[in-house]
């Protein structure tokens, strides 16, 4: 699934980036993520973090499931957890695999995030005002820092913040953390293309 993963985030990037009319430079110096990097993902070499698709898709102004998507939905859809769309930051011991079908133009995206002792995800840059999150811890403890506050949130709690800030979770306990988070931004559902 990795692989098939890495093949939509290519092709979607490439075609987001052009239908924009963006060079690979302009798109450097918009997201700061290098045009080096940029060219990598494009290749499907992977190695994209979650935050460095989240600076591209920022950037491209769109979010990250619909450089990730893979199809158009349907009325009825399963998708069987092998069939799911995985990140995985080996370096920061995060990874992040989405529940919700990738579907481009959704506003409701649904992901399953692990992270590692001393792993952090690294920091999100905002979204657009009126995009909330929702962070449902299931196992463990995880810190929060959302612009300048830091926030425990302990296994069973629920954190809720408008996420138009920079915003980054950490890890500073012994053992994994695994969350539920929930990204509503269907104020802003529409087509790309």
């Amino acid at each position: 699934m990795a692989e098939q993963s890495q093949s939509n985030i290519a092709k979607n990037l490439h075609d987001i980036r052009t239908f924009r009319g963006f060079s690979m430079s302009k798109l450097a110096q918009y997201s700061g993520v290098s045009k080096a990097m940029i060219s990598k993902i494009e290749r499907g070499d992977g190695g994209a973090s979650a935050e460095t698709l989240g600076r591209l898709a920022e950037a491209l102004d769109v979010g990250i499931s619909d450089l990730m998507a893979s199809a158009e939905p349907k009325e009825i859809f399963l998708q069987k957890r092998a069939e799911q769309v995985m990140l995985e930051d080996k370096a920061n011991g995060f990874v992040r695999r989405a529940l919700s079908p990738v579907f481009p133009n959704r506003g409701i995206d649904v992901v399953h995030n692990e992270l590692q002792p001393g792993g952090r995800t690294g920091v999100f840059l905002p979204h657009k005002r009126g995009v909330h999150e929702y962070i449902v811890v299931l196992k463990g403890t995880l810190t929060a820092e959302i612009e300048n506050k830091r926030i425990v949130v302990e296994e069973g709690d629920c954190l809720f913040f408008d996420a138009h800030v920079e915003h980054q979770l950490i890890n500073e306990s012994r053992a994994p953390v695994i969350w539920v988070l929930v990204i509503d931004g269907s104020k802003y559902a529409r087509s790309i293309f």
